[in-house]
């Protein structure tokens, strides 16, 4: 046991090697999560390789056991933790110590082919500690087993005539050290120990030694391939929100107070300008007759009553009659450029009905526009025929 010990404790002194690997800001702190979840295609690896086994139990030497192989498959959830399937194969022999004997050759030796089919939780030191970079060289990462053991004993099928099968409980630990090659390829050295149960070795142990554990070191080293992505994005740092006074908060939220009110009352006051009805105006002058037509605010066009109005004064003209049309917009609402085509238009409009239904020649007629023609107010939203 102490020699497992040992071994595990070699393979723990490798943690300090990716110190001068951390991932580092330009402040020199370590860079560490959030990260962001990949998808479930993500991150996936193979791994394949081969090595020795060793077998050590208290009715045993210290001795080689023979090859081993494994193959795994696996994924990462994240940058820290991951699991895998796996299996490993391996041929075992080990001389057994004076005093024990075997089930099958009398202390001549034994031999046994091993099937481990098992799970691996995994734990990256590398990333947790000094935090993920992509293309670190050197990961270490520990984990533990647990899963099936079949024994299969040929020198009992060459006695027998029939294989005798040992099924079994295993568990394990180990440090997978990880060399990137790179992006989708890299070297690893696996260094584990698998602990079962003495029965499973077909050992006799002496009498109240019942308990005892057999222990199967092993260490392979293979390759091991990247599927899809394997990378990891960092949760971006949302920028600082600004912070306020309360004084600040308190100007801020008077100032919205007075732009409602501000708003309210223009609310108010378009909604008045809308209600004013207009008044049609026949102004005579020195025997000369004037009519004033007006418009609803943004129109161009007049309403039945004007266009009344505007029949009546048109059926006292001659047909050479001599006319001046001014059209007007109110300087309050709207800008300049779109009042100016405002009061062209609503001229234009009077004259081509005055041509059009009342037969007075194009010629005779004078067209004008201009503001506020009764002063800044929606009485100026007209036309002046005289």
């Amino acid at each position: 046991m102490k020699k497992v010990l040992s071994i595990l404790a070699i393979a723990l002194m490798t943690v300090s090697a990716f110190a001068q690997e951390s991932n580092r800001d330009a402040d020199g702190n370590i860079v560490k999560g959030p990260y962001i979840t990949n998808p479930a295609g993500a991150n996936w690896f193979i791994s394949v390789g081969g090595g020795a086994n060793f077998t050590m139990a208290r009715e045993t030497k210290f001795s080689f056991g023979g090859p081993a192989l494994n193959i795994n498959v696996g994924k990462w959830f994240t940058p820290d933790v991951g699991a895998r399937f796996g299996y490993t194969g391996i041929d075992n022999s080990f001389d057994l110590k004076n005093g024990y004997t075997t089930m099958i050759d009398n202390n001549k030796g034994n031999f046994k082919f091993f099937h481990y089919v098992h799970g691996d939780l995994l734990w990256n030191i590398s990333n947790t500690i000094s935090g993920y970079k992509e293309n670190r060289f050197w990961d270490v990462i520990p984990y533990v087993s647990a899963g099936w053991v079949g024994l299969k004993d040929p020198y009992y099928k060459t006695v027998n005539g029939y294989d005798e099968v040992n099924d079994e409980w295993g568990v394990g630990a180990g440090f997978l050290n990880k060399f990137r090659l790179g992006e989708k390829v890299g070297l690893y050295i696996d260094l584990s120990v698998l602990s079962i149960r003495h029965e499973v070795l077909a050992i006799s142990p002496n009498k109240g030694e019942n308990d005892i554990f057999a222990w199967m070191p092993t260490a392979t080293a293979g390759l091991y391939f990247n599927l899809g992505r394997s990378n990891w994005d960092r949760v971006k740092a949302c920028p600082p929100t600004a912070s306020f006074t309360d004084a600040e908060y308190k100007a801020l939220q008077n100032s919205l107070k007075a732009l409602e009110a501000k708003n309210k009352n223009l609310l108010d006051e378009l909604e008045a300008a809308k209600n004013i009805k207009p008044e049609t105006v026949v102004i005579t002058t020195e025997g000369k007759k004037q009519i004033v037509l007006f418009y609803d605010i943004a129109k161009n066009t007049l309403n039945t009553n004007e266009l009344a109005h505007l029949k009546a004064f048109a059926s006292k003209l001659t047909p050479d009659a001599k006319l001046t049309v001014i059209g007007s917009a109110d300087s309050g609402t709207g800008n300049e450029t779109i009042n100016t085509k405002l009061a062209i238009t609503r001229a234009n409009g009077v004259v081509d009905i005055l041509v059009k239904e009342y037969g007075l020649s194009r010629e005779n007629i004078e067209v004008k526009n201009m503001f506020d023609l009764f002063g800044n107010n929606p009485q100026s939203r007209a036309t002046l025929v005289e």
